[in-house]
């Protein structure tokens, strides 16, 4: 059965159950940051429109939306964020928010029209051509089965903050009707919180990277602490990642500099209980200073280093995952020769910095791409899958249990994690025939939906996977005529968005009914 738009359903209701609707906002799947959470799984556990069923007879191509004009090869990944059931002047409405280097752009998901658009004025150096990075603010959780205590009384609801007290970071008040944000940082290395609904400002914007910009590499909002990552292409731009104190009226920011080692993170850092992780590319390492090339970092919310994990070798640019397994705080990186390893999440690379839980064979891919690991646990079976995007051919030495043909340019690839004997493994399981330059695989009621970007001499294509064998379910042919570049994925309330290189947003998916 199709949904109904809520459009069709909401202007008839009292405003609060707009906020219960809000506050519950995470049952239609919002996406508010780089991979949908801080630890950078990509896994949309809200997703129940999207089915194996439903994608045969109601999974198609919606619509698309040119955003803005085509600025050239980006240097930074891009991926849409999600925002469901908020209420501006034409009533509810779904945000797809999408971002260019100077403008952010908010879109009707249902519609594929433009609901407000910011601008801003600094301008990235001609060297560093990088999208304004993004990161909402994580929707509110409640509890609606929750009882108060007979006799208690209710919570003393925060009145809202006139606009003259407003700050960065700073909740509105007003109990339910806070306005929400999404925080932007731009070239010119302010941070900015724009309101969702409108786009307007909420508060003055505060400067957070204090010199040159460079390439941004994503926003990532660990507690109150906002942390970003950059790279050096222009003069006076760091390798560098910055953590701000946002319960502060006065910012404080701290600094980890890796020098000349740069810092192989393109999503922003991942995050994991008071933990920013970080991996480096190849350098000269300074122990006294902190730097430790081809390592995967800990580094506090003071951007100190609490651990490294040193890989003895290159490692590809891969984003971490961090999560948790059987009561153990993990964290899936990147390993020497193009392997995946297993990590301590709270002490990775241990007391000797080399220590591994669980190490792949050497996968291969291309080492100076960005991929990506998505970690998701299969509530029916209890299986927990690692996947991966690799760039080129997979090494010959990993042996999967199921291959659906040669994958020379590229492939999602899918382990078991595993445990006996209290260790544990990653187990190979499947490979997917030739993707060429796959984006990173995001997963949504047991399927992965990857996006075979393409190249310039080939379109992009998006494909629908069975999680637990890769078996192809959907796949949208010759729908897409361009290519991506650097391009995420995004799902949602019967929803798959992303971006190709000119700046078009392409809606996949099952769509209401008017």
């Amino acid at each position: 059965m199709k949904r109904l738009s809520t459009a069709s359903i909401g202007l008839t209701v009292a405003g609060a159950v707009l906020w219960l609707t809000q506050a519950g906002a995470q049952t239609v799947g919002n996406w508010s940051t780089n991979r949908n959470d801080a630890g950078r799984a990509g896994v949309q556990k809200a997703e129940t429109t999207i089915t194996k069923e439903s994608l045969a007879k109601d999974f198609k191509f919606l619509w698309k939306l040119k955003l803005g004009k085509e600025t050239g090869a980006l240097r930074s990944y891009s991926e849409p964020l999600l925002i469901f059931r908020l209420i501006n002047s034409k009533g509810f409405k779904d945000f797809v928010i999408w971002s260019d280097t100077q403008t952010v752009y908010a879109v009707d998901s249902e519609l594929g029209s433009m609901l407000w658009e910011k601008h801003y004025d600094a301008a990235p150096a001609a060297c560093a051509a990088s999208s304004v990075a993004m990161s909402m603010e994580p929707p509110l959780v409640i509890n609606f089965g929750a009882r108060r205590v007979p006799g208690q009384r209710p919570p003393t609801q925060q009145g809202p903050l006139a606009v003259n007290e407003r700050r960065v970071g700073v909740a509105a008040g007003g109990g339910g009707f806070g306005l929400k944000g999404i925080y932007v940082l731009t070239a010119d290395g302010y941070l900015h919180e724009q309101v969702i609904t409108t786009g307007v400002d909420f508060a003055p914007p505060v400067k957070f990277v204090p010199g040159a910009v460079g390439v941004t590499k994503g926003l990532g909002l660990g507690g109150k602490v906002m942390y970003t990552t950059t790279a050096a292409p222009c003069a006076g731009a760091k390798n560098a990642l910055y953590a701000m104190d946002m319960t502060s009226a006065s910012y404080p920011v701290s600094t980890y500099d890796a020098k000349g080692v740069a810092l192989l993170t393109t999503m922003g850092p991942t995050l994991g209980d008071g933990l920013a992780y970080v991996v480096t590319g190849k350098g000269v390492s300074d122990e006294t200073a902190g730097v430790h090339a081809n390592s995967v970092i800990a580094l506090t919310p003071d951007a100190k280093v609490k651990a490294w994990y040193d890989a003895g070798g290159a490692l590809r640019s891969v984003t971490p995952v961090a999560f948790a397994y059987q009561g153990k705080k993990l964290l899936a990186a990147p390993g020497k020769g193009g392997s995946l390893v297993l990590l301590d999440a709270e002490m990775p690379g241990g007391d000797d910095h080399h220590t591994v839980l669980a190490e792949t064979t050497a996968i291969g891919g291309a080492v100076g791409a960005s991929d990506a690991l998505s970690v998701w646990q299969d509530a029916s079976s209890g299986t927990t899958w690692l996947f991966a995007s690799v760039h080129g051919a997979v090494g010959a030495a990993t042996k999967f249990s199921t291959s659906y043909g040669a994958a020379t340019h590229g492939s999602i690839v899918a382990f078991k994690i595993e445990e006996s004997g209290g260790k544990l493994s990653l187990t190979p399981q499947w490979m997917t025939k030739d993707m060429v330059n796959p984006a990173p695989p995001v997963i949504a009621n047991g399927m992965v939906i990857a996006l075979a970007q393409g190249s310039p001499a080939m379109p992009a294509k998006l494909l629908v996977l069975d999680a637990a064998n890769g078996k192809e379910l959907y796949t949208s042919g010759k729908t897409i005529p361009t290519y991506a570049q650097g391009a995420g994925l995004s799902v949602g309330d019967g929803h798959v968005f992303f971006v190709t290189h000119e700046h078009t947003l392409y809606s996949f998916g099952i769509g209401i009914e008017h």
